[in-house]
């Protein structure tokens, strides 16, 4: 272990509206509401002992489809995949690749991912 870095402290997931994706985040996914700043441009919002950090932006080049950043691992990805579905979270197809796994999009369309091993 790093005398230094302990661990991942938050990922940054770009919106463009705080309070929407906050209420999706929470609603949708479960999460817990946490530090909010000043201006209400950065929300936290907390999964267990991890957070995301979700940012108001207005730069379309934060939301270019790519690579994951990060996924929620999930005990049962077929549960977690049907729950999402039942939201209507546009998600795509059940993968298996030493895993299970699955690509969904938040309402910023936003690229995450669950996945189960």
């Amino acid at each position: 272990m790093s005398a230094f870095f302990k661990r991942i402290d938050t990922v940054f997931v770009p919106t463009r509206d705080v309070d929407r994706a906050l209420d999706w985040y929470v609603t949708v996914l479960g999460g817990t509401p946490g530090w909010r700043s000043e201006k209400g441009e950065y929300q936290s919002v907390t999964f267990s002992d991890t957070s995301i950090t979700l940012f108001l932006t207005s730069d379309e080049n934060e939301f270019t489809p790519r690579h994951c950043a990060f996924n929620f691992y999930a005990p049962r990805a077929e549960a977690a995949y049907q729950h999402l579905v039942s939201h209507q979270v546009k998600v795509e197809e059940i993968a298996e690749w030493g895993a299970k796994y699955f690509v969904f999009y938040d309402l910023d369309g936003n690229r995450l991912e669950v996945c189960e091993y």
